[in-house]
């Protein structure tokens, strides 16, 4: 009896773990919808480094590189999507290396070290 119970609890269990990936899938609208808001992610992060430049905070070459910066991580998502069929994280929101947004190597909620 205890054994056909335990067998039952682990196979819901998977069932679940299996369930909430499949659940949590993004649709195509939102894919559409989180790629419009990476493209102006993109151009706003530009438009601040032309007025921190305009402003003599940053050098041209300096401007001239970050943005050269910002286009390399926007063809990078637009990459990750087509081969992965799904939206790469924006980096510093998504959980990994910390970067002070979630669990990661050093930094982070949990700060210095693995979780």
């Amino acid at each position: 009896m205890k054994r056909r119970l335990l067998v039952i609890l682990s196979l819901v269990f998977i069932l679940a773990l299996v369930a909430v990936p499949a659940y949590a899938a993004i649709t195509d609208q939102q894919k559409a919808e989180l790629e419009a808001l990476n493209k102006q992610i993109t151009e706003i992060q530009k438009q601040i480094v032309d007025k921190y430049a305009e402003a003599g905070e940053i050098s041209k070459a300096q401007a001239d590189a970050t943005k050269a910066n910002i286009d390399a991580t926007a063809q990078y998502r637009q990459q990750f999507s087509q081969q992965q069929g799904q939206i790469a994280p924006t980096p510093g929101y998504a959980p990994g290396y910390g970067n002070g947004y979630g669990y990661g190597c050093g930094s982070g909620w949990g700060g210095g070290g693995y979780h």
